[in-house]
């Protein structure tokens, strides 16, 4: 198991009294599934996905990443968890636009001390991975919306991450760009890859092979997607 939530809660005060938007969520992730989240706007879905990349700490209950109790974190713990157990792809890339695409893959490398050559090579292989090795050294205002998003999916998989968390990743992208994308998560998956994808589009997690529905800060299903 790599990911194990038991009644997790997530309140946050407003004024006198508290908003609950986490209730007793149980989930369950295991090696190399492939899962969805889907929810409405407001459902608690973003919260969730902070807790589980670890972005935040819930009010109460047990979050166990890779055997690590993250309440138990501080926050140079939770940075390096970040950095070596989760690799996180964004539905706005969050690419650095002085930096070209192999030096964009490279930066999770950077801050987990590895060393330049290797850091490149591993990003090239990344680039490789995802069909850009003929745009190393394109800046991100010189790719396509579809090629950003590839560059954050080689940068989410370049230091070979426990756990692949998607946000929304075709929600800045024309319909083909996001064929593509989703075709790479399922070929990702393929070859190993623990995916976990939240998202508010059916037609986007029906791609998963595991969805669960939350609404109203309550996670429900765990249904067949895709099989």
């Amino acid at each position: 198991m790599i990911l194990e939530m038991r009644n997790i809660n997530k309140d946050y005060p407003m004024g006198r009294s508290k908003v609950h938007v986490l209730k007793n969520v149980n989930l369950n992730v295991r090696e190399g599934e492939y899962i969805a989240i889907m929810g409405p706007s407001g459902s608690g879905k973003t919260t969730l996905m902070n807790l589980i990349g670890c972005l935040d700490v819930p009010t109460s209950g047990s979050y166990v990443l890779s055997g690590q109790e993250i309440a138990a974190c501080n926050d140079n713990q939770l940075a390096e968890i970040r950095n070596k157990k989760i690799g996180f792809v964004f539905q706005s890339f969050h690419l650095l636009p002085k930096m070209n695409a192999l030096d964009n893959v490279a930066l999770p490398l950077l801050f987990g001390n590895v060393r330049k050559s290797e850091r490149r090579a591993r990003a090239a292989e990344a680039l490789k991975t995802v069909g850009l090795e003929e745009r190393m050294t394109f800046f991100p205002d010189q790719l396509s919306g579809g090629q950003c998003q590839r560059v954050a999916i080689a940068r989410a998989i370049v230091g070979k991450p426990t756990l692949l968390l998607a946000d929304e990743p075709t929600g800045a992208l024309d319909s083909s760009s996001g064929k593509q994308v989703m075709e790479l998560f399922e070929q990702l998956h393929e070859k190993g890859s623990t995916i976990l994808m939240i998202t508010h589009d059916a037609n986007i997690a029906k791609h998963a092979k595991t969805v669960y529905h939350i609404f109203d800060g309550v996670l429900s299903g765990g249904d067949s997607g895709s099989e």
